[in-house]
């Protein structure tokens, strides 16, 4: 005897109804374990509800009654029960199962906090102590570059620091926020178009190279100069190094001077001091 899909498939009501031979049952079982859709099948109708078990019970007892002939036409009742077997394995295995609900105990509801519509207060964990976190706040613009009072107008105390610079938002940075990396300080003013366009290309030339920083500072607050990439900071009343505008000074990795000079005249030996770094 062969035990296939298409013989599991035929003799489906039977096996599920318990009316297979032991010898049959045993090879349909075999079947069944060792493929996919065959299991499939016979899981969903083991799912089905015990009274539609009992249903094909008493079906599979009519279709072994005598057949019954209508207009020309012989039907098995056994045919009409194979197709309600086939409608509810579809519906059972396309249905999917809702996830079990665990009903909670009596005395757990009367535990559970009213849902509060008031929004959460983020908390930030330091040394095991819990504090509210405060909402960044938000800063204000900054003002126009060309509105700014001119640092110029302020003299440099003889106890600046040597360098002290705001970027464009509003923040400080500081010589340390560089150490590591090799500096480039450019002084300009309006009028010294030669040392802004020198400054520009070098910044150009060696702007991918992750160890080289470049700073533009205006000698007063002016605006960023037409068709320029390099950054540009605001003098905060700091030395510079003693550099002047059309000057630059070339730090070192640990924020040393190591070269000073003229954007003009001395551009040629900034440019091949830079290309050894």
């Amino acid at each position: 005897m062969t035990v296939d899909c298409q013989w599991v498939e035929k003799h489906l009501e039977a096996l599920f109804s318990e009316e297979l031979g032991e010898q049959e049952s045993r090879a349909a079982r075999a079947h069944i374990e060792s493929c996919e859709s065959c299991k499939a099948e016979t899981q969903a109708l083991i799912a089905i509800d015990p009274v539609i078990k009992n249903y094909f019970r008493r079906e599979l007892e009519i279709a072994r009654r005598p057949r019954v002939i209508h207009k020309g036409r012989v039907f098995g009742l056994s045919t009409a029960a194979a197709v309600v077997v086939a409608l509810l394995l579809m519906i059972v295995i396309r249905t999917p199962q809702p996830p079990a609900v665990v009903a909670p105990s009596p005395g757990s509801v009367a535990n559970v906090p009213a849902p509060s519509t008031e929004p959460p207060t983020p908390t930030i964990k330091q040394n095991d102590q819990t504090t509210p976190q405060l909402a960044k706040p938000t800063p204000e613009p900054a003002a126009a570059a060309d509105r700014l009072p001119p640092i110029s107008a302020t003299p440099v105390a003889s106890n600046a620091p040597d360098f002290l610079v705001t970027d464009p938002a509003g923040y400080s940075h500081t010589l340390g926020d560089f150490r590591g990396h090799v500096v480039v300080i450019g002084v300009w003013s309006r009028n010294q178009s030669e040392s802004i366009a020198n400054l520009e290309r070098l910044y150009k030339s060696f702007a991918t190279n992750p160890k080289i920083r470049f700073v533009g500072v205006p000698s007063d607050r002016q605006s960023k100069p037409d068709k320029t990439t390099f950054p540009v900071l605001y003098n905060q009343g700091s030395k510079l190094f003693g550099a002047k505008p059309g000057e630059f000074v070339l730090l070192d990795e640990n924020g040393s001077v190591e070269s000073r000079g003229s954007l003009v005249k001395d551009i040629d030996a900034l440019n091949k001091t830079l290309r050894e770094k």
